[in-house]
């Protein structure tokens, strides 16, 4: 049953995790860069996390609810149940929330640290942070699929790191002095 139940929500825990947890680490970089204010960060990376988090939520509940209706249109024409059927699927709702507050839950990671700290150790804290929470999901991932579970978490970090990247150059690039 663990097993089942890791399966139907592998999907929206990485979907939600993983995708706001990166993209508010990479707004709150970015941010830092460019303004270099924790008070603009935390404005920024708390609207990012919350919009995101809906954002999520519904293109979850709308996708699995687009998959469950050509899975019985397939149905209907063949008139056999295939093995990748419905019943390894959350409904609709039950996907839409779970990404829903497993995309709030990872784009606070990053934020945590500007509330908590002065800028200057809130970056690096932050940095930290985001990092070990990818990495824990990228094999989390890894284990439950049957890949190696540290290549599936340096992957995270990889794509992570890149928008982090491309987000702090943009920051540079645009700066504000305040």
């Amino acid at each position: 049953m663990r097993a089942l139940i890791e399966r139907a929500t592998l999907r929206e825990v990485l979907m939600g995790a993983q995708d706001n947890l990166t993209n508010v680490l990479a707004v709150a970089l970015g941010v830092t860069v460019g303004a270099g204010r924790a008070d603009l960060v935390a404005l920024a990376g708390l609207a990012a996390a919350c919009a995101e988090a809906v954002s999520m939520g519904g293109v979850l509940y709308t996708s699995t609810r687009a998959e469950l209706g050509l899975d019985a249109l397939e149905r209907s024409a063949t008139t056999t149940r295939t093995e990748a059927g419905p019943a390894r699927r959350l409904a609709p709702a039950q996907s839409g929330l779970i990404t829903f507050a497993a995309a709030l839950l990872g784009g606070l990671v990053p934020l945590v640290p500007f509330v908590l700290l002065p800028l200057s150790m809130a970056v690096g804290t932050s940095i930290i942070v985001s990092v070990v929470a990818l990495f824990a999901l990228g094999s989390w991932t890894g284990r439950i699929a049957g890949h190696t579970w540290w290549q599936d978490g340096l992957r995270l970090l990889a794509v992570a790191g890149i928008a982090a990247l491309v987000a702090a150059v943009v920051g540079a690039v645009l700066r504000i002095d305040a």
